[in-house]
């Protein structure tokens, strides 16, 4: 969920036409688009604890934290680094996983329209058991809302896809900044729902009562996000990373990236720095009150997306070189198994964070955050790790592929008995 406070498929399981349809294999897996898929995953839970205070607390709460004083600085280098480009890489890999998957099922001459919708269905269920029963912050039903539609553009020609991603990834934000500076007195009608809600949670989530959390989750869903200004926003940016996603994988950049080393140079040049010094203009007025505030909802779509590509662009580069090598190798693992690793990191809120728990949610500013992060992610790295070394696929990677598919592929490896 995007910071509101801060600016496939028969119906029988088995038909013919799903029979020969598979799973992708080791050897056709883009190791670097693994890679890029962990780091994201850590952006994402980094950003989840963080964007926590603005969701469940009001911002007043932070001057209260014993961390306080150091809050604010933490939260600049959170916000200038990793707030919104965590997910926008994440939905560009998930664009770019769609037309891999398309051009596959095309190449094996099998049904399209059943497999990926399917795929769609249950990536649904997933995300709506997420966020009706374990984090208020879920992006899977969006992404699923969005992949239904995407599966329509599958025909478009190339160039269509680049038109209509990058009005759709970067224009909503200034456009609602414009209403509601024209409109709303530079508020809207939502923020106060917001507000509200932010005070409920505070008080509810804190406790040990779980239907008393799902309620909220449920009533915040429905009456503070679906259908707000905000949440159409989200789901436009959401698409148009998507599209931008389709383009990427058509130009086959990443299919070789040793061959086109010298366009990830290009990349990482032409868009890091731009998009560090803007996300940096945005996050200094934000925590400094330096320079004007239209900057935010005008010039955050453009750096999240500078940046995502850039540090996408790096990575390869760092990948082709040969450094990092141990940790990149623990990035690849936690993003072969991406969905469990996202629907662990939702338990760890539940039992860490709320009443559950630990309950640590009062004290949860910008650098307990930062520091729970680092320690679940190291958790989420080895245990991916020793879970890759033993298994195909991660385990819920293993029911999302059974559902889809209509069929069970072996878990262990073809070695083990």
């Amino acid at each position: 969920m995007i910071s509101t406070r801060h600016s496939s498929a028969a119906n029988l399981p088995g038909s013919d036409l799903l029979c020969g349809a598979q799973p992708v294999s080791g050897a056709e897996r883009i190791v670097v688009i693994d890679i890029i898929r962990g780091f994201a995953l850590f952006g994402v839970l980094w950003m989840n604890l963080f964007e926590n205070l603005g969701l469940n607390m009001p911002m007043d709460a932070l001057d209260n934290l014993p961390t306080a004083q150091w809050d604010r600085h933490v939260g600049f280098v959170s916000y200038w680094l990793m707030q919104g480009k965590a997910q926008t890489l994440f939905s560009l890999l998930f664009g770019f996983g769609f037309a891999n998957i398309i051009a596959r099922l095309e190449a094996r001459g099998l049904s399209q329209r059943r497999i990926f919708l399917r795929r769609m269905a249950v990536l649904m269920l997933f995300g709506l058991i997420n966020v009706f029963c374990l984090y208020i912050g879920d992006i899977l039903n969006a992404y699923a809302a969005m992949g239904f539609l995407l599966y329509f553009t599958r025909r478009w020609p190339t160039r269509r896809l680049l038109l209509v991603a990058l009005p759709l990834s970067l224009l909503g934000g200034p456009l609602l900044t414009l209403i509601k500076e024209t409109v709303w007195g530079g508020t809207g009608p939502w923020v106060a729902a917001f507000d509200e809600g932010a005070v409920i949670r505070q008080q509810l989530f804190v406790q040990a009562d779980y239907p008393a959390y799902v309620a909220e989750l449920w009533r915040s869903f429905w009456y503070e996000w679906v259908g707000t200004g905000p949440w159409l926003v989200y789901m436009g940016q959401i698409m148009g990373r998507f599209l931008l996603g389709s383009w990427l994988f058509r130009q086959g950049w990443f299919a070789d990236v040793a061959a086109h080393r010298d366009l990830f140079v290009r990349v990482m040049r032409g868009a890091l720095p731009p998009g560090l010094l803007l996300s940096a203009i945005i996050s200094a007025n934000l925590y400094y009150d330096i320079g004007p505030d239209w900057t935010e909802g005008v010039l955050r779509p453009v750096a999240m997306l500078l940046l995502a590509c850039g540090y996408a662009a790096a990575i390869v580069l760092l990948h082709l070189a040969g450094r990092c090598t141990l940790l990149f190798r623990g990035l690849a693992a936690v993003g072969k198994m991406a969905l469990t690793n996202y629907l662990m990191q939702s338990v760890f809120y539940l039992f860490v964070v709320y009443g559950f728990g630990l309950g640590l949610m009062p004290w949860l500013g910008a650098t307990l955050s930062l520091a729970l992060a680092l320690v679940f992610f190291a958790i989420q790295i080895g245990f991916s790790l020793w879970w890759m070394a033993r298994h195909r696929f991660g385990p819920l990677e293993w029911l999302w592929r059974g559902l889809t598919y209509g069929s069970w592929p072996r878990l262990l490896p073809s070695s083990t008995p």
